[in-house]
């Protein structure tokens, strides 16, 4: 199989094996110790978590990555695995068992590769007699050399070592001003052992700008004019290559003086002087922001039933269960730290204070939300035992993780509070929470001026929400339009050649990918971005964030007597992205049930009062049941962060041995600290379902049929 596949799509300098994968690199390179002709170019070797082969010592240069917390393959064996080469370069990291994707591990995977190129670069120059003495070498190719040494005398360059075959052929434009071009163009080939009678690998290797521009279409042309197989195909590549470059040679001399393309002045670089993307950071249409805000909230409305497009974009990964992050975001002492120690139950709980400001650093801890519980639907609830725990409402408790940032205040995309550094802590969160002070006693600022009304001072929890999202927009907004002229230039650029049509969309899509998100977010509509306005940035990023960062309010200290009012306008604009919240209510029935005084589930609303209860407890007890239990139904931590992960549309599957005993796949140790998605904790016994995992798919397409699409495309 693999001299085959080295045959057919060789030959290779280097290979990768991850895991199983692994044992074939290692044959691999054990085939090359034995001087096997398919495995003779191989000079690079790199292993990810891979078992020990038992092959002979190799002299190949390897790299190898693992893991103590794999429980595929121990760490143990990797070394066993790196001892068969004699120069292995030798990487551990946290991830698993799986591929490292962290930026220094992919520094120190570029350097390796930049080493094993210096080993052999440059390469050196050899002749066609050379070519004609490799016995490895067919005769079909050595005669295809001996005619483009022939056709191509001064063109022609053969690098050594001469097994498998690799030559450049020249390119040249007539012309006298094109000697730039002439000079730094060359079409390079490989030979695969089999060839002709399977296909030549080609590129084109140019520092010319002109033809960088135009690569695609050259490339094509050059593909288009390959031989059937078993034919030689190089001269009639050489000649198509050559062919188009006289037909084009005006574009190219155009692209080679260069005038916005390569960073010179643009015809229309004067009337870009006071557009929109030039403008101070704080200068912003109002006008135009809520314009875009109100269209975008027709797109995708915050009540809306989320589709699978909103599991594509986030900090999670695909391919592995969902560490799924909820950000708690407000204005200062509207009760977020409250809110963080009732949902993540934690004994060391956050500082707590009615003052602006008391969280400054993020508080980060696991907690737990209610997922649903197939057994329902299969009618095995008696039978099945969550590995987690049960939730009110046959309903079952899952981890997460909750993310607490300091207070928000208006202004802070500028700096105020603390501002941008508030607004970063957020880029690794799936969804939010916004916490609202439903009584509307506190200020903008997150000062509480107590009960009494007509202070003037106080805000409406309704305005509030607006504003903390028009600050979130903003952050990006701004960051956005700061390179906005990046784009223009991609576009400029994209006018002058077919093949980049979708250069400026790519490099707009990818100024997103700091949030968190793919490219994939984006649809692919965008026929001419140089005539977008602020309008259009302001609606794909009102767009964006809400695809991106989902937000459900907690409208919290709903026990206060202000609260019924405010919660029920404000319920009735957002209806199911609004939840009453008593985040104290629920803390306090956590600490009053860790002393004995009472038991209570979660995300419920029964309370059972131990006998030995004291009398103030009891009466407590009471009071909560009227203004939070019996009114609202619970008190609402745990629903806000139900419904923030819900809006993400996960996917929850129940790993099981057999589909009609449903037992649960044992349960193997999370790797992330028991809070990673479903495997956490042990299984005890043959119960139904016990394991859960929370999973997102990998979209299908980079396309979407969502509405935002639609109207993109139609706007363009």
């Amino acid at each position: 199989v693999l001299e085959e596949a080295v045959a057919h799509l060789g030959p290779f300098d280097g290979v990768l094996g991850f895991s199983e994968g692994g044992l074939a690199a290692q044959l691999a390179c054990d085939l090359a110790e034995e001087d096997a002709p398919s495995f003779a170019s191989l000079r690079f070797c790199i292993l990810v978590a891979s078992p020990p082969l038992g092959m002979r010592p190799s002299r190949i240069r390897s790299l190898h990555f693992a893991s103590s917390k794999d429980t595929v393959v121990s760490i143990e064996d990797s070394k066993r695995c790196a001892s068969q080469f004699s120069d292995a370069d030798w990487v551990e990291h946290e991830g698993g068992h799986g591929v490292p994707h962290r930026s220094e591990d992919v520094r120190l995977l570029a350097t390796f590769l930049e080493k094993c190129r210096d080993d052999w670069l440059p390469l050196q120059q050899a002749s066609a007699e050379d070519i004609e003495q490799e016995t490895r070498i067919n005769q079909e190719q050595k005669d295809e050399v001996e005619t483009l040494s022939a056709m191509f005398a001064e063109e022609l360059t053969i690098f050594q070592p001469t097994y498998p075959v690799r030559l450049a052929i020249k390119l040249d434009v007539p012309g006298s001003d094109a000697a730039s071009v002439a000079e730094a163009a060359a079409l390079r080939f490989v030979f695969p052992p089999l060839y002709p009678q399977a296909p030549c690998v080609c590129d084109l290797d140019t520092e010319s700008l002109a033809l960088q521009v135009h690569r695609r279409e050259l490339m094509e042309a050059v593909e288009a004019a390959r031989e059937p197989l078993g034919f030689p195909s190089v001269t009639a590549m050489v000649q198509e290559a050559q062919q188009w470059i006289e037909e084009h040679q005006g574009q190219l001399k155009a692209g080679e003086a260069g005038d916005s393309a390569q960073g010179g002045p643009s015809e229309d670089e004067d009337a870009d002087e006071g557009a929109w993307w030039l403008v101070e950071e704080a200068e912003v249409d109002e006008k135009l922001l809520l314009a875009a805000e109100k269209k975008a909230s027709e797109l995708l409305p915050d009540k809306a039933e989320k589709s699978a497009w909103a599991r594509q974009c986030g900090a999670g990964s695909y391919g592995k269960p969902w560490t799924f992050t909820v950000g708690l975001v407000g204005k200062p002492s509207a009760g977020k730290s409250t809110l963080f120690n009732a949902g993540t139950r934690s004994e060391k709980e956050a500082a707590m204070a009615p003052h602006p400001f008391t969280t400054i650093d993020p508080n980060v801890e696991p907690g737990w939300f209610a997922a649903p519980c197939p057994s329902v639907a299969l009618k095995c609830q008696d039978e099945c035992e969550p590995e987690h725990g049960r939730a009110d409402h046959g309903r079952r408790r899952f981890p997460l993780l909750v993310k607490d940032v300091a207070g928000l205040v208006p202004g802070a995309y500028l700096g105020r509070g603390r501002g941008n550094a508030f607004l970063n802590d957020l880029v690794d969160a799936d969804s939010l929470v916004h916490v609202v002070d439903a009584s509307g006693r506190s200020d903008a600022e997150g000062v509480d001026h107590g009960a009494s009304k007509g202070s003037g001072k106080a805000s409406d929890p309704l305005e509030e929400i607006g504003w903390v999202r028009r600050e979130i927009h903003m952050w990006i907004f701004s960051n956005v339009r700061a390179k906005w002229d990046t784009v223009r230039r991609k576009a400029k650029l994209a006018r002058q050649s077919v093949s980049l049509q979708t250069l400026a969309a790519e490099r707009l899509f990818a100024l997103f990918t700091g949030y968190h998100a793919s490219q994939q977010l984006a649809a692919q509509v965008y026929e001419d971005i140089l005539n977008w306005g602020e309008f259009d940035l302001h609606l794909l990023v009102a767009c964006f964030l809400r695809v991106r960062f989902p937000i459900v309010v907690a409208l919290n200290k709903a026990d206060t007597s202000e609260a019924t009012e405010h919660i029920a306008r404000v319920q009735a604009v957002l209806e199911n992205a609004a939840v009453p919240v008593s985040a104290r209510s629920e803390l306090w029935l956590l600490q009053q049930q860790r002393k004995g005084h009472l038991s209570y589930l979660e995300g419920g609303n029964s309370v059972t009062l131990a006998e030995t209860a004291p009398v103030e407890v009891k009466e407590q007890v009471e009071m909560l049941k009227q203004r939070v239990l019996e009114p609202y139904g619970n008190t609402g931590v745990m629903e806000v962060l139900s419904r923030a992960v819900l809006q993400r549309s996960p996917v929850f599957c129940c790993p099981v041995l057999d589909f009609s005993s449903l037992e649960s796949l044992p349960s193997v140790a999370s790797t992330s600290g028991g809070y990673a998605g479903g495997y956490a904790g042990a299984t005890k016994g043959k119960s139904k379902l016990a394991t859960m995992l929370m999973l997102r798919f990998m979209p299908r397409s980079r396309t979407s049929n969502c509405s935002v699409a639609t109207w993109f495309g139609q706007r363009c």
